[in-house]
């Protein structure tokens, strides 16, 4: 089994974004199918050490179906340097308390909602495990921007076809260099994946154009002919090889 979590949230849709992350076991992105709970858990646990018995409470959950939630709090340090938490502000309202900064775990959707602010700002983080045939076991790295227009929560862009073999890739997202946008936040993303599932995807399909055009021109995607949407950048680099301005 492989594990990967995407989280996506922000203030509000027009500046809300989505990250991926892929899970490991002992540095094994293959997980055995029983250990999958367990990685679960320990995820969220060793995000949140203040919450006694967290990575229990998630594999109960997990097992029954059921959601709990708990307090977010702050890490501070005190003179002595030592990481401390603080509680966050709490509110009573009909007889219930309320958390000003509070996450609530769904076992039967595998998701963990962090809410702030008392709910003004969310971020929604879904488990994802997934069995994939050796034979068409792949690794993708992209380089994602987060929320690069608003409403748009998302943009991957690929610049290396998928890897076959898990030390190329690796060597490649080693050495991956991102765009240095000013007002632009990018980030590299490590996934495993489905390849024969991906290559039939319009989003491969465009990548895979892009990447050809750049080939023909010998051309790298930090070309003044580079844009962030994939389309756009299509029409540039055909513009071109056509000798018009881009």
């Amino acid at each position: 089994m492989y594990i990967s979590k995407s989280t996506y949230g922000g203030l509000d849709w027009h500046d809300s974004y989505t990250v991926y992350c892929q899970l490991t076991d002992k540095n094994s992105y293959c997980i055995e199918e029983q250990r999958v709970p367990d990685i679960i858990a320990g995820d969220i646990a060793c995000t949140y050490p203040y919450v006694e018995n967290l990575k229990e409470k998630v594999l109960h959950s997990l097992s029954e179906k059921s959601c709990f939630q708990f307090m977010i709090k702050a890490e501070e340090r005190d003179a002595n340097g030592n990481i401390v938490y603080q509680d966050c502000e709490t509110r009573d309202a009909h007889g219930q308390i309320w958390y000003e900064d509070e996450a609530t775990f769904n076992g039967k959707e595998q998701t963990l909602t962090l809410d702030y602010a008392y709910g003004q700002i969310s971020y929604i983080t879904t488990y994802h495990a997934e069995d994939i045939p050796n034979e068409y076991l792949g690794y993708i790295v992209t380089e994602d921007f987060l929320a690069p227009a608003k409403g748009v929560p998302l943009v991957e862009r690929l610049y290396h076809d998928i890897f076959d073999d898990l030390q190329k890739a690796q060597s490649y997202a080693d050495t991956f260099r991102l765009h240095d946008f000013e007002y632009l936040r990018s980030v590299m993303t490590f996934l495993v994946c489905n390849k024969n599932e991906v290559c039939r995807t319009t989003w491969y399909q465009q990548q895979k154009k892009a990447m050809e055009l750049m080939e023909q021109k010998q051309l790298t995607p930090f070309h003044d002919s580079f844009d962030i949407f994939t389309s756009a950048h299509i029409e540039n680099l055909e513009k071109y090889r056509k000798g018009e301005p881009t």
